[in-house]
């Protein structure tokens, strides 16, 4: 009997991920953690109401997990639901949202470390 070859694992990513800041997002009055937050849309988690796939409603604020809100005015539509998750898409954002979402993105982009382009050379190196 032969012993197994482990498999290494490849990178599938094109590009690095950074660590997401920990922003929350007002619904109905409650602080909900976000995940995958974008311009265009997020991940909640923490969700226990009434939305379902397909809703529209209104954030009525941003801000960091457990602190004070920003009040902004975005228009979302729930694409799924399960699990307490939502997944959003914003429709439109105020200018409030739009600066801090911006913002949050720009602080993302500063925590990504400089790629390190592998060497051809190396036996490691797969090309795509």
């Amino acid at each position: 009997m032969t012993p197994k070859k482990e498999k290494i694992k490849k990178e599938r990513r094109r590009h690095k991920r950074s660590k997401p800041p920990d922003i929350a997002l007002s619904i109905d009055g409650r602080q909900h953690p976000t995940r995958n937050l974008s311009i265009g849309g997020s991940l909640i988690s923490d969700y226990d109401g009434p939305l379902s796939a397909g809703a529209l409603f209104t954030v009525t604020g941003i801000g960091p997990e457990g602190g004070e809100m920003t009040a902004v005015e975005i228009r979302a539509r729930v694409n799924r639901s399960g699990a307490g998750n939502l997944a959003l898409t914003f429709l439109e954002l105020d200018t409030s949202a739009y600066e801090i979402l911006q913002d949050v993105m720009a602080k993302r982009i500063e925590g990504l470390e400089p790629t390190v382009r592998p060497d051809p050379a190396d036996p490691a190196f797969e090309k795509n």
